[in-house]
């Protein structure tokens, strides 16, 4: 009954959320005629939503909301200045969550509580690093990406070991929380809130400022340092993800940096992968998903550094 309840919360606030992004976006559009939804040829078309299924379903089932695949796609294939490549991103990525986090509601594997605190403290961030390519030309941000993806790739292959040990929480006052899922799998966990909030206030700036909505860095603070599950922890940072990309995505739509006729169609590509995503991920073990992880960031990093 209460997963019901949050589904029903969730689903009113995605209605919500999505009305003011077509608003914005049919604004945005009129205003900015070179960034509205110009067509593509119909090999290039159909190769752009081939790759958003495949990320789309990917980038859910290792909660990441695809954004470090998505980004590198964008700068090969496109190559436009980094204003429109991070809005461009962010407002995939914010597709790519909001239909895997209904899957995952769904399967009833969303905190909730913690996703919405950990939301709230992401918010100003992720603002303030929406409007930060704005103001500031940031010179070979292929690169910088690059090396970014290259230090997640030693970070996670140094922890991945870990993945299934069981995680206890030590700080006072954390969190009890219990989860049922529809596939009868129960969880029960002591999760440190107030460091996650803490936490949460880095990571927002940083998901609007590298254009991936977070969900990268989201999953490993959620698995190792606030105690989460594998399953719950995937499942509620793509709840995450898709609130502070909705939050990073306004500087981008007001200033019209979002090209999109090629987001819509990598977006409905990645939305119907998301849903794939979420049925396959309690099928999958954890250290498998993320070795296939990895090595998809290492291949994208080397070419993004060389490029």
């Amino acid at each position: 009954m209460e997963q019901r309840k949050a589904l029903a919360k969730m689903s009113v606030l995605a209605v919500l959320l999505g009305a003011c992004l077509f608003t914005v976006l049919s604004l945005s559009s009129t205003r900015n005629p070179a960034l509205s939804l110009a067509p593509l040829d119909l090999f290039k078309g159909v190769a752009v939503v081939g790759i958003g299924l495949i990320v789309g379903c990917y980038g859910t089932i290792v909660g990441i909301g695809g954004g470090p695949i998505i980004m590198p796609v964008l700068i090969l294939l496109f190559g436009w200045r980094t204003e429109v490549l991070v809005g461009t991103c962010l407002f995939v990525v914010f597709l790519n969550a909001f239909s895997g986090s209904i899957g995952y509601a769904r399967q009833g594997r969303v905190d909730f509580v913690g996703g919405i605190k950990f939301s709230l403290a992401a918010i100003p961030g992720a603002l303030l690093g929406g409007w930060f390519h704005h103001f500031f030309d940031i010179k070979m941000f292929d690169h910088i990406f690059g090396v970014f993806l290259l230090l997640l790739v030693f970070y996670t292959c140094a922890t991945i070991d870990r993945i299934d040990e069981p995680r206890t929480a030590i700080a006072p006052g954390s969190r009890r929380v219990r989860i049922h899922d529809i596939f009868n799998q129960k969880f029960e966990f002591l999760a440190n809130d107030s460091l996650g909030v803490k936490i949460s206030l880095v990571l927002g700036v940083l998901s609007g400022f590298l254009g991936i909505g977070g969900g990268v860095l989201q999953v490993p603070v959620l698995l190792y340092l606030l105690c989460y599950p594998p399953h719950i922890a995937t499942a509620t940072s793509h709840f995450v993800t898709m609130m502070t990309c909705a939050a990073a995505l306004i500087p981008h739509l007001a200033l019209g940096n979002i090209f999109f006729g090629k987001a819509l169609l990598l977006g409905g590509g990645v939305m119907v992968g998301a849903q794939v995503g979420a049925r396959l991920a309690p099928k999958i073990s954890a250290q498998g998903v993320i070795w296939l992880y990895v090595g998809v960031l290492l291949v994208f990093a080397f070419r993004l550094i060389v490029s």
